[in-house]
């Protein structure tokens, strides 16, 4: 059933943002996509339009040609339905159930203290209106929309070989207007599993220590700004006080996505009662310190401190220990840079989530390469450290590289076509954030593909906000290339 428009109904292409708004009615987490797979297969069936919903709810829905374009090879729409689901302390939204609630601020769209979801939806519902829009001249077009980009790109992943018929892919996930993206990262999980031990203590209370009020940001987009990782920060905090305090971890947590610069981080720790006095004062002066180096990156960081019950159970020192040295010692960020371009990064990692759970603490590291020797070499980095350890690890969530072609035919109409309407050159580049492209490019290797969309800032975290004035150029770029796509 379609939701009532509300906000953005005044807004400019009409069509665009109410299906944006319709989307941001439907809760679309990762793995939470059933029903904004089935809204969008219902519009390519209420549209007469051939509509595919495969086994992992990937949706491609065709539109023949139109006069004129028979002949011509057929073009692929592409953006992915899920988003990143963060949303700031004080807000109660539950993205199981809540739609997203949308604010207009000037030029730009934003969630109220939640992620937007502009990253990806905006590309879903420029494909839409473009399906239900018969003035438009074009080759035939395959929306495809893709599930758990997220995430490890299941979607795309699993995505039938074959099943696609176009040889021009069109993907509107990039996040700079202006940028024509020509290739993007691969990377991986690594996971990494420290075991507990446990102790018994006796006069010793509990203090939760939280860092909080970072930026955060896309792992990928904002790698290699002067941003604060709250796992490394909470760990040098940690590290610090147990050189002159003998302190005891009792748990530790840190980030909520691999794919996310973490935010805000806590640990709980067992001090002894007659060390008290002199961990208030190691803790305000490292609080300051903290803050001091941090102010004009990070404005809004705060170091939280609250003093709880006496405990009796803590984890070893020998847990302690192995953990600050590897939550150390693990690279975070920039890794190496393109040698013909020491602009773009070409590999970096991202230390995201840190968990206790009963029998282990569990670090989450996100890596990232434009080139797999690279990706590799970073592996062995993290690794490396990790075996100095008596921790184990694993590796998942693998996705490919989107390698840079020279030659593409798409790119160059592309390009030409940019500097027509606008009047200036658009800019071709390689980005460091993981794009579906190179799942596609492996899975068709003839496919030409290209990445584009609006400006957005701020993706992944609750300040995520999308140009209005951005959006309606980007989808006006986006009819005329398919008009020129002869």
């Amino acid at each position: 059933m379609e939701k009532p428009m509300n906000k953005l109904e005044n807004l400019e292409p009409k069509r665009v943002f109410y299906y944006f708004e319709q989307l941001s009615q439907i809760p679309r987490c990762s793995y939470n996509e059933e029903n904004v797979s089935n809204y969008i297969r219902e519009i390519g069936k209420k549209l007469g339009l051939e509509t595919i919903q495969d086994n992992v709810l990937n949706v491609i829905i065709r539109k023949p040609a139109t006069l004129g374009y028979e002949d011509s090879e057929g073009v692929i729409i592409q953006g992915h339905m899920d988003m990143v689901c963060e949303k700031e302390d004080t807000s109660s939204h539950d993205f199981n159930k809540d739609p997203i609630k949308l604010e207009i601020d000037g030029d730009y769209i934003h969630a109220d203290k939640t992620t937007l979801g502009a990253d990806n939806g905006i590309a879903v519902a420029m494909g839409l209106a473009i399906l239900e829009d018969t003035t438009l001249e074009h080759p035939s077009i395959e929306l495809l929309v893709t599930t758990s980009e997220e995430t490890e790109m299941d979607g795309a992943l699993g995505l039938s070989e074959g099943v696609l018929k176009g040889t021009r892919l069109l993907n509107v996930d990039s996040e700079e207007e202006g940028v024509l993206v020509t290739g993007s990262a691969g990377g991986e999980l690594i996971e990494v599993k420290i075991p507990i031990e446990y102790e018994e203590v006796s006069d010793s209370y509990e203090i939760e220590i939280e860092v909080r009020g970072l930026m955060g940001g896309h792992s990928g987009m904002e790698i290699h700004k002067p941003r604060g990782n709250s796992n490394k920060i909470l760990n040098s905090i940690l590290r610090e006080i147990k050189e002159t305090i003998d302190i005891k971890l009792i748990s530790i947590t840190g980030g909520t996505k691999d794919n996310a610069i973490p935010r805000q981080s806590r640990a709980k720790i067992g001090v002894n009662s007659e060390d008290l006095s002199r961990f208030n004062d190691k803790i305000e002066e490292i609080r300051k310190k903290i803050i001091d180096e941090n102010k004009i990156e990070e404005p809004d960081i705060s170091i939280g401190i609250t003093k709880g019950n006496l405990v009796s159970k803590v984890l070893s020192s020998k847990v302690l220990s192995s953990l600050t040295l590897l939550i150390d010692s693990i690279l975070t960020g920039v890794f190496t840079r393109l040698p013909q371009n020491e602009e773009i990064v070409e590999s970096s990692s991202n230390l995201a989530i840190i968990k206790t759970e009963e029998e282990q603490i569990i670090i989450q590291v996100s890596t990232r390469s434009s080139a797999e020797s690279v990706l590799l070499e970073l592996r062995q980095n993290i690794l490396e450290e990790i075996d100095k350890t008596n921790a184990s690890y694993s590796i998942s969530g693998n996705y490919p590289e989107w390698e840079y072609n020279p030659e593409s035919k798409l790119r160059d109409t592309a390009l030409a076509l940019y500097k027509e309407v606008f009047g200036k050159e658009m800019e071709s580049t390689v980005i460091h954030a993981g794009l579906e492209c190179g799942v596609f490019a492996k899975k068709y290797p003839n496919l030409d593909i290209i990445s584009f969309g609006p400006n957005m800032y701020d993706v992944h975290t609750p300040k995520e906000r999308l140009s209005i004035l951005s959006t309606k150029r980007t989808y006006e770029y986006l009819k005329e290339l398919l008009k020129r796509l002869k």
